[in-house]
């Protein structure tokens, strides 16, 4: 019994340092996500493609004009896809799909346009485990919530399969893949 307790006193003192230093610091880790772990996800094909629970959304930079695949975990919604955005309002590349007002999500090679994009709190998202709900909450975390207007069989590398890569600024937050786009006035 005393043992027991022991192990849940730990796990709980463990999981309120977490929160303390997530939200002294959102962005613990990003860079090695951003550099590493993201390229890496693109590079293998293991977003997107086949039976992945990954996607990539293609988003482009509302200052740079670049666009940029970021591998994402969307989840089906009626009428479109919500994904966890950890960083919440500090994410570039949910900015940039709020700026833009939509995008372009491969999920199980299939490219679905999105619309309507909206940054929500964990409160008002369906079907959430409360237990999630209340630690996504207290860790600051958003949900972007997306409609789907149209989706068609194909992938997005393909679109940039000879378009230059263009580096990221350190902060961007997201893995840069093609050349600037024009944005429109």
């Amino acid at each position: 019994m005393r043992r027991t307790l022991f192990i849940v006193a730990a796990c709980a003192a463990a999981v309120t340092a977490g929160v303390v230093a997530w939200r002294r610091n959102p962005r613990i880790g990003t860079r090695f996500v951003n550099d590493v772990v993201n390229p890496a996800l693109l590079r293998k094909g293991f977003a997107g493609r086949g039976r992945s629970e990954l996607g990539t959304l293609e988003h482009v930079g509302r200052r740079s004009g670049v666009r940029r695949l970021t591998p994402v975990h969307p989840e089906p919604t009626a009428d479109g896809f919500r994904i966890v955005v950890p960083l919440g309002a500090q994410s570039a590349w949910a900015r940039n799909v709020l700026a833009a007002g939509h995008c372009r999500l491969q999920l199980h090679d299939t490219v679905y346009e999105l619309d309507e994009p909206a940054l929500v709190p964990p409160s008002e998202v369906d079907r959430l485990p409360t237990a999630i709900r209340g630690l996504e909450q207290a860790l600051g975390f958003r949900y972007l919530v997306l409609r789907k207007f149209g989706a068609a069989p194909g992938s997005l590398e393909a679109e940039s399969a000879e378009a230059s890569v263009v580096p990221a600024p350190a902060d961007a937050g997201v893995v840069p893949v093609g050349t600037p786009l024009a944005v429109g006035a």
